[in-house]
């Protein structure tokens, strides 16, 4: 190996080694805006899936004009009008429980996030070690490139001598 290639190396990026890709350090990112405002489910409802404005079915029909009512309809509608009553009731749990599970899953999801965040976080501490590891290492370079140009020089003069004292010995000058 060439001294140059030892003191300045190929000039060729390192791939990594764990199969990772490498951090460039130019400050881009692959954040794409697109995949985090994309909603968690398809119905999920959001300014661009406002969902129905339907306020549900009526139990009884619309009455449109003043009426009268006899025994038999009134005696009727009281009855549905009860069991509509504890419709509502078992209605105002149903969607509480509904709603308590959805809760419960933002929770979820928010733990979630807050985990890959850490973990992101901590992927940039990793980074930054490295990146201070890498730095020491390049303070070290001109310290081995000055000990690999010992080696050399020393190599260099044991040549030289041996090749003086063979000229002597075999008499060639």
């Amino acid at each position: 190996m060439s001294l140059q290639l030892r003191l300045f190396g190929s000039g060729q990026p390192d791939a990594p080694k764990n199969g990772g890709s490498l951090v460039v350090n130019d400050g881009g990112h692959s954040i794409d805006k697109n995949k985090a405002l994309t909603a968690t489910s398809a119905d999920a409802l959001s300014p661009m899936n406002p969902g129905k404005f339907a306020s549900g079915k009526r139990s009884v029909p619309l009455i449109e004009a003043p009426r009268y009512f006899d025994k038999e309809e009134a005696v009727a509608m009281e009855g549905v009008a009860k069991q509509k009553e504890k419709e509502v009731k078992y209605t105002k749990r149903g969607y509480s429980a509904a709603l308590r599970i959805d809760t419960a899953d933002t929770k979820v999801h928010k733990l979630h996030r807050r985990y890959e965040g850490g973990i992101a976080k901590n992927e940039l501490r990793k980074v930054k070690a490295n990146t201070t590891y890498a730095t020491g290492l390049h303070g070290l370079r001109e310290g081995y490139a000055k000990q690999g140009a010992r080696i050399d020089k020393a190599d260099s003069n044991a040549r030289e001598s041996i090749d003086a004292i063979k000229a002597k010995l075999t008499g060639a000058n």
